[in-house]
């Protein structure tokens, strides 16, 4: 018997993922982190888009905000459907 844990391979959208040069990271730090990675990574996250509004205008944050539309309506609509 061997005494190490085999994991299994990461898909490949997750590798593709990890690879952006920015944000890629960031988000494995957030997965593999401690306990305070993913309050770091939403800081991050609320950096970034600070900062896309100053290069980039109301069109940066206009951007952020139509990302984060859906995401937090699909948040909203979880809570609704699935909360006994």
């Amino acid at each position: 018997m061997s005494d190490t844990v085999q994991t299994a391979p990461r898909p490949l959208w997750v590798k593709l993922l990890f690879a952006f040069s920015l944000i890629g990271p960031l988000l494995k730090d957030a997965k593999i982190g401690g306990d305070t990675a993913v309050a770091f990574f939403a800081l991050n996250m609320v950096l970034l888009w600070v900062i896309a509004g100053f290069v980039f205008g109301m069109a940066g944050v206009l951007a952020g905000a139509y990302i984060l539309v859906p995401l937090v309506f699909a948040w909203i609509l979880g809570i609704m459907l699935f909360s006994s």
